[in-house]
């Protein structure tokens, strides 16, 4: 058992087309009401630019290695703040663009994973490169941690957890209003079929090229399927508790997981 709860707040933002610089000051703005004690800050996909696709010279020029400003920034906020900080923004390795999602730790380390399943419907496809990668878990202060993005979110078999080796899904997304009815049944699913906690945050507002997300759709939902924290009114912060132990004790007592199908991703 732990002896500890984790809070993990979710950052529902209004992202600032291809503007790193506002979108950066917006979340320090917002970091400031931020809860003391919280554990992990989840930002919504391409925090820093929007979801930049039909311009790959437009990407290109956004473009960060793991090493520039914006994870550097990250860096500080995290180690200064004493917590994780989670998301995903525009990369750039050897050439080719990835939505490379992130999770950066007090310590100064950091994990990164190249979005696996690339939304061809929007045409992220022609402007990023695909990765080959298995969503990584990460173990932080007592609890396995899975980090997706997106369009991830739609393939069952990518999210499933083996033998429990992760207790909370993160899923950093911009999913548009249209769709919103089935990224909210996604999330609960995924959920109650993992027995886990699962934290989906989207970005709100109106993209450039005219994508509503509205308002309001980033959940963090409990192991049997229950929303336990979302937007309240205009304030885009979004706090909820993680309680491992009672996740432990379910898992004891209703253990469907131990009656999982095997398998192997490729």
């Amino acid at each position: 058992m732990l002896d500890r709860n984790l809070t993990i707040t979710l950052i529902e933002d209004d992202i600032a087309w291809g503007d790193k610089t506002a979108n950066l000051e917006q979340l320090k703005h917002n970091l400031e009401n931020v809860p003391d004690g919280t554990d992990i800050v989840v930002l919504p996909e391409l925090f820093s630019t929007g979801f930049i696709t039909g311009d790959k010279e437009q990407a290109a020029q956004l473009a960060e290695r793991n090493g520039g400003e914006t994870m550097h920034i990250l860096h500080e906020i995290a180690s200064k703040r004493h917590f994780a900080i989670c998301g995903s923004f525009l990369a750039a390795t050897a050439g080719q663009l990835f939505n490379r999602a992130f999770f950066i730790e007090p310590n100064g380390d950091d994990t990164f994973y190249d979005k696996r399943h690339l939304f061809a419907f929007g045409g992220e496809n022609e402007v990023y490169h695909q990765g080959h990668t298995n969503a990584p878990i990460i173990r932080f202060r007592g609890v396995n941690i899975k980090l997706i993005v997106c369009y991830d979110l739609r393939f069952p078999v990518f999210c499933r957890t083996q033998n429990n080796d992760y207790d909370v899904l993160i899923v950093v997304a911009n999913w548009p209003k249209s769709r919103q009815h089935v990224w909210s049944t996604l999330l609960a699913a995924r959920a109650m079929e993992n027995e886990c906690y699962v934290c989906g945050v989207n970005r709100c507002g109106i993209d450039n090229q005219g994508a509503d997300y509205g308002t309001g759709s980033s959940q963090i939902i409990d192991f049997k399927g229950k929303v336990i924290a979302t937007r309240n009114g205009d304030c885009p912060i979004i706090p909820a508790i993680i309680e491992p132990n009672k996740l432990a004790q379910f898992r004891e007592k209703f253990p469907a997981w131990r009656d999982a199908d095997a398998f192997e991703l490729k």
